[in-house]
């Protein structure tokens, strides 16, 4: 299966080891302590800031004339949970991870925390086993393959969006709530909700504040405009 994977991936791993650990959820990890086998935190950690960079460089060369404030949100777009496992889905990541047995039977393979983690790991195993040149032109490529053209990419800050429909069509604010967080304190979920007169109107997750915000914000409009 991972020969599958890395012809998809379009690097072959000279230490295959170190792929095994990218693919490792920590839920098959805990199930096979007495196997000394390592999950992939750590590789997504390393991997987490190769992503960042190579595609900070590709929106830096891709928007010449783009002001740092743009480039920021360019980069936003393409490093999110839900774009990163689009790339991860791309090269049908999902089915080449090992999994827990509850994680397998909650549908882990199609989580976007599960697939965006793993991609970063796998871009991390990368780099320890070649260059951050092999990292970073595999960032690239696959951003290519997955987003199209970087030219027609679109800022989405559903934010944004909301306050400023909220403004102009209900005269009124809407407010975010943080409603729980939970997890170690490098794995968080975070839930949001956004409110409106009290009003829970949209929800949102994510491994971070920013995340779970934008997705309750994106929902919140969705709900909003079918009202109309």
């Amino acid at each position: 299966m991972n020969q599958e994977f890395e012809s998809r991936l379009g690097y072959i791993f000279r230490d295959k080891s170190i792929l095994d650990e990218a693919l490792t959820h920590s839920t098959y990890a805990n199930e096979h302590r007495s196997d000394n086998i390592r999950d992939n935190q750590r590789l997504e950690f390393l991997g987490d800031t190769i992503v960042n960079a190579a595609v900070a460089k590709k929106v830096f060369q891709s928007f010449p004339d783009a002001a740092e404030g743009r480039l920021t949100k360019l980069r936003a777009e393409l490093i999110n949970e839900a774009a990163l496992a689009r790339l991860a889905k791309g090269l049908d990541l999902g089915e080449a991870l090992r999994l827990g047995k509850g994680e397998e039977q909650d549908s882990g393979r199609e989580k976007p925390s599960i697939l965006a983690d793993a991609f970063e790991a796998v871009i991390g195993a990368i780099f320890l086993d070649g260059s951050f040149e092999d990292a970073g032109g595999g960032v690239e490529t696959h951003i290519q393959e997955a987003i199209g053209r970087l030219s027609e990419l679109q800022i989405t800050d559903y934010k944004s969006l909301l306050i400023e429909y909220c403004q102009a069509s209900l005269k009124i604010l809407p407010e975010l709530v943080v409603d729980s967080e939970s997890g170690p304190e490098h794995e968080k979920i975070f839930i949001l909700s956004v409110k409106l007169n009290g009003k829970t109107i949209g929800t949102g997750s994510g491994k971070s504040k920013k995340t779970a915000s934008q997705e309750a914000c994106r929902e919140a409009l969705i709900s909003l405009k079918n009202r109309r």
